[in-house]
């Protein structure tokens, strides 16, 4: 899931609006974040990825990304928010994709992006309800914007997009 993190993350911005919105965008973004700098650096990342999603490194992400919420917040509920949010990225993931649980435990997932179809529209889904919950926070003079609107087409774009680059790389086995 790409995109979708995001939708996600706009979506919990709907519950605590004084939570920033960057803050919880790049929650929900956090294990991918990870990854790809392990890869930019040429650090190995684990089998299928443990060391940026496996269960423990995104959950201690979860609670240096909530402890830090806290420090901008001083609202605890606002720093569970954001944790849950960094947490809902192996939940969102083992949709999509094959994750790692732990060192020696399994590998679990549905395995989505090998079905490319239900994997656009699960996720063009989950992009639409986070939109939808965040534009609920717009004030109505926005909230049917064309730049509201221009943001759902946007991020379906990107997923569109993301979906035919990841579906081209595992033929030819991406390294990144």
């Amino acid at each position: 899931m790409y995109a979708g993190h995001i939708g996600f993350g706009l979506g919990a911005y709907s519950f605590r609006k004084t939570i920033p919105l960057w803050l919880l965008l790049i929650a929900a973004q956090i294990p991918d974040w990870l990854d790809a700098g392990y890869c930019i650096s040429g650090i190995d990342r684990g089998p299928y990825g443990m060391y940026s999603h496996g269960l423990i490194p995104v959950a201690t992400a979860a609670l240096l990304v909530g402890a830090l919420a806290f420090a901008l917040t001083h609202d605890a509920t606002a720093a569970l928010i954001v944790a849950l949010v960094v947490l809902s990225h192996w939940g969102l993931d083992y949709f999509t994709g094959i994750k790692p649980t732990w060192p020696g435990g399994p590998v679990v997932g549905m395995n989505l992006y090998a079905r490319p179809v239900v994997d656009v529209i699960l996720e063009t889904a989950t992009i639409l309800a986070g939109w939808l919950l965040y534009r609920r926070t717009l004030p109505e003079s926005v909230r049917n914007s064309r730049w509201t609107y221009a943001t759902l087409i946007s991020l379906c774009a990107l997923q569109i997009l993301a979906g035919v680059a990841f579906a081209l790389s595992i033929g030819g086995h991406a390294k990144c």
